[in-house]
């Protein structure tokens, strides 16, 4: 295969990923080194506890194809945050963002190029194929996808693995939202989209640093910041419950007044309490969800503090 001409960057966050960084390495320089006119390895060291930053470091000068630039964080901000950082930093003429476990295959990198210039796209989403997985993980992101497609008024591909021009890149840069989200950022940013697919790898060492419940609070996150949409939701169930609630109470009144039925006691004024009790504080929270980021972001603090960057044979 021939060279392409262009420059690009490969964005990887990592977080105390030790035990994959030689192996990411080499896979990167065997599938794409020699492919384009020149290529930076930007890795973005989230915090990591393990001894992730020293690994990367002792790598750098094993692959000077790479061009590596080495950015560790002065602590944990979380993976959205640091894939910002990463493109901050992009200055090629395409730029990559892929996760550091190698379950994205860097090969895909090449297919998602071909893609770009055969549909002359502006972002190439690199999703995976559907696997195995158990039936509630199958229901939790189906209806996760379904949920975030119906709340945004754009698709929002459920993929980190994505491939962006300059232009694209130039843009992104330009959002310094405090509860970034990059696939959602990516979903309006309004340039022209396509889509590939690839088969997942097995993660290459150790286990996923994403817990249930930070799983659900990233697709909290990810809900609240594509759309206020669940507000006018919540306008519109609250409208409907005082329609029902008047309507039961009319009812009630006729079923007394012509037949003399007794109005029901304590179990149905219980149940209906405590529903709508758990209904407000439902909205009350999501509300405060949106003035706590709204409260957040006017404090304009930076997004991430760097602890040091390290670039190639420094």
């Amino acid at each position: 295969m021939s060279i392409i001409p262009k420059t690009i960057d490969v964005v990887v966050p990592v977080f105390n990923e030790s035990g994959n960084i030689e192996a990411l390495f080499a896979a990167i320089h065997r599938e794409i080194t020699g492919k384009f006119k020149m290529i930076n390895l930007i890795i973005i060291d989230d915090g990591s506890s393990d001894n992730t930053s020293e690994v990367v470091i002792e790598n750098i000068n094993k692959f000077p194809q790479l061009n590596v630039v080495f950015i560790r964080f002065t602590r944990n901000y979380g993976k959205e945050i640091a894939v910002k950082c990463g493109i901050d930093h992009s200055e090629s003429d395409l730029c990559v963002i892929m996760d550091g476990d190698l379950q994205h295959p860097p090969k895909c990198i090449l297919e998602a190029d071909h893609a770009m210039q055969k549909n002359d796209a502006n972002l190439v989403y690199i999703s995976p194929v559907k696997r195995e997985k158990r039936f509630y993980q199958k229901m939790g992101t189906s209806g996760y996808r379904k949920i975030l497609n119906f709340l945004s008024k754009e698709k929002v591909y459920l993929t980190d693995f994505t491939l962006m021009d300059r232009k694209a890149v130039a843009i992104v840069q330009q959002f310094n939202e405090s509860d970034f989200y990059t696939r959602g950022i990516l979903s309006i940013v309004g340039l022209k989209t396509f889509e590939i697919s690839y088969v997942p790898n097995s993660r290459f060492d150790g286990k996923t640093k994403f817990s249930f419940f930070k799983l659900l609070n990233l697709a909290i996150n990810g809900i609240i910041s594509v759309s206020t949409r669940p507000l006018r939701l919540a306008i519109y169930l609250g409208i409907t419950v005082s329609l029902v609630s008047m309507l039961f109470g009319i009812f009630l009144v006729i079923e007394k007044i012509r037949y003399g039925q007794e109005i029901a006691g304590f179990a149905t004024l219980g149940f209906g309490l405590f529903f709508f009790a758990g209904v407000q504080l439902l909205f009350i929270g999501l509300i405060g969800e949106y003035v706590g980021k709204t409260y957040i972001q006017t404090k304009n603090r930076p997004l991430y503090t760097i602890d040091f960057i390290k670039k190639l044979n420094e």
